[in-house]
């Protein structure tokens, strides 16, 4: 009869009467398989903690990189006048761009106004002793001045005679000595006079002397300069932008008055803008002017931007050092760096972080043949 219509009763039986060595078999096979595997993977967990805290341990022991920290700087120019004066009107507001040569203000001083007015008026003047001094005097004048002279001459003859007589009368004792010596005096006091018509009437004949003459060219130059002043401190009336760049401050209102050399404005040049570091003599790793360093600007979300320096400071500092030993050694210096990005970065803005992983792999400057390329 086939095994299948065996009854459950005789299915029992027959696995009773099994032999125990074959029952055993199955159920270890199974078991040896579970074991090896969970052994096997004890393994690799204990394996991959001793890892991590490997890792860990080596991380933790790391020193960490050292990093160099720069900041944007560029030109300032700070917009002010040379005269006290008072603000009329203000034409830029903070943040604004603005071109060489632009009027930033107006401003308003009545008193300058008032001296160029006084330096033109002294001008004239001076131009017109000028002009009598090289014209010399008047045909009119002169005609004049000759007839006093021809006059004194016959007012000091009839003198000289009248002494005469009045000498001959007292000798004779008919007039005292008084009267005589009154017409010697009017005598003398005639000849003088008619002197003096004579050298005026000459003086005027023969013109200016040359020192009169330079004496009066140099009155001009003295009042051409005293109106070159005024108007020039005129124009310092008008704040004018010296350069191109950016308004960042304004330190004045309208209707303030504001004193000489002051700054009313604040420009920067957005066209010339570097970076300055300052690293230790001991940083420095063979830097040279030209070398090229890269870092990382934040603000920008740029990374390895390439920049290359343009000026090291000629003489260290003490503004940050340290001693190398306690006992013993030498105080480091610090150096000043200017660095200039090689290509232009967008929106970059004074104040600005940019920092420098240290030592850099690549500090070696550029040749020309570079350099030509990356222009």
């Amino acid at each position: 009869m086939n095994d299948n219509n065996q009854s459950p009763e005789q299915n029992n039986q027959i696995l009773e009467n099994r032999p125990d060595s074959s029952i055993d078999a199955a159920d270890v096979i199974p078991d040896n398989l579970s074991t090896k595997k969970s052994r096997i993977i004890r393994s690799l967990i204990i394996v991959f903690l001793i890892a991590m805290v490997g890792l860990g341990l080596w991380l933790a022991n790391k020193p960490a990189p050292q990093q160099i920290q720069g900041m944007v700087e560029a030109n300032t120019l700070n917009v002010s006048t040379k005269v006290p004066s008072r603000v009329e009107q203000l034409m830029a507001e903070e943040g604004a761009s603005v071109k060489k040569g632009q009027i930033l203000g107006i401003l308003t001083s009545p008193e300058l106004q008032a001296k160029q007015q006084q330096a033109e008026g002294a001008l004239q003047s001076a131009r017109a002793l000028e002009q009598t001094a090289e014209r010399g005097s008047q045909q009119e004048n002169i005609a004049s001045l000759k007839a006093n002279w021809q006059s004194a001459l016959a007012q000091a003859e009839l003198a000289r005679v009248t002494y005469q007589r009045a000498q001959n009368l007292f000798n004779e004792g008919v007039i005292s000595r008084q009267r005589r010596d009154e017409a010697q005096a009017a005598k003398n006091s005639s000849a003088q006079i008619a002197e003096a018509a004579h050298q005026q009437y000459l003086r005027a004949e023969r013109g200016s002397t040359p020192e009169q003459l330079s004496s009066a060219q140099a009155q001009v130059k003295i009042a051409e300069a005293a109106v070159a002043e005024a108007k020039s401190l005129n124009q310092e009336m008008q704040l004018i932008a010296p350069e191109d760049g950016e308004v960042s401050q304004k330190f004045a209102n309208v209707g303030e008055l504001v004193p000489a050399g002051i700054p009313l404005y604040t420009l920067i040049d957005l066209r010339n803008q570097w970076v300055s570091i300052n690293l230790r003599e001991d940083q420095f790793n063979q830097l040279r002017h030209g070398s090229i360093l890269h870092g990382n600007v934040p603000a920008l979300n740029q990374k390895n931007v390439a920049f290359q320096v343009t000026h090291i400071a000629a003489q260290g500092t003490f503004a940050s050092w340290k001693a190398t030993r306690q006992s013993s050694g030498y105080d480091i210096r610090t150096f000043e760096i200017k660095l200039k990005s090689l290509q232009p970065l967008a929106g970059l803005r004074p104040g600005m972080s940019v920092l420098f992983d240290w030592p850099q792999t690549q500090t070696e400057p550029q040749t020309q043949s570079q350099t030509a390329s990356t222009h």
